[in-house]
């Protein structure tokens, strides 16, 4: 998802993070806990965002989340059913 779109109560689907370089070019990790796995798919709306990094309702704020790893919760219709699949999107 394009940061412009990371505001506070967007509805968001959260992804994976799939790389190890932020967007910066500075190597943080993935920034990601094996704890997180089980809300990749799932809808939630953003809490908090600096416009990189949110904090979403679904897990109470425990985890940052990568912009760039969402979709807006809007768009889902618009993926096909591999791509829906493949972001354990849940309906």
């Amino acid at each position: 998802m394009d940061a412009t779109y990371a505001e506070v109560g967007a509805e968001v689907i959260l992804g994976k993070h799939n790389r190890r370089v932020d967007l910066y070019g500075w190597d943080f990790g993935f920034e990601w806990q094996p704890e997180m796995e089980q809300y990749v798919g799932q809808k939630t709306k953003i809490s908090i965002t600096d416009g990189r990094l949110c904090l979403v309702l679904c897990d109470d704020c425990a985890y940052r989340w990568r912009v760039e790893n969402m979709i807006l919760a809007s768009d889902v219709t618009l993926l096909t059913p591999e791509q829906k699949l493949q972001m354990r999107i849940r309906e």
